[in-house]
């Protein structure tokens, strides 16, 4: 199992609670994301995630974690501008 995280960046004006944004996420993983958990904490002008998946290295887990956060971002309209960080 391998933890991965991610800071969301959330457009000024904009905020949500942890718990909100974590379901809106988890709606949009697959079982074939293989993500067994997913930790959510608001900062300023952030969320930061922690994702603990199954994955047969870290770079995969790398890969698919942030492709299934991506896909939930581009799929819920409350989210649509909000972004990963690039690298």
């Amino acid at each position: 199992m391998y933890m991965i995280t991610f800071r969301l960046a959330v457009p000024r004006g904009e905020q949500a609670a942890a718990s909100d944004v974590g379901e809106l996420l988890r709606v949009h993983f697959t079982p074939d994301d293989r993500i067994e958990h997913l930790w959510a904490h608001p900062t300023v002008g952030n969320v930061d995630l922690a994702l603990f998946l199954l994955a047969d290295n870290e770079a995969e887990a790398l890969l698919v974690a942030r492709a299934a956060c991506q896909r939930a971002l581009e799929r819920t309209p409350w989210l649509a501008r909000w972004r990963l960080p690039d690298s």
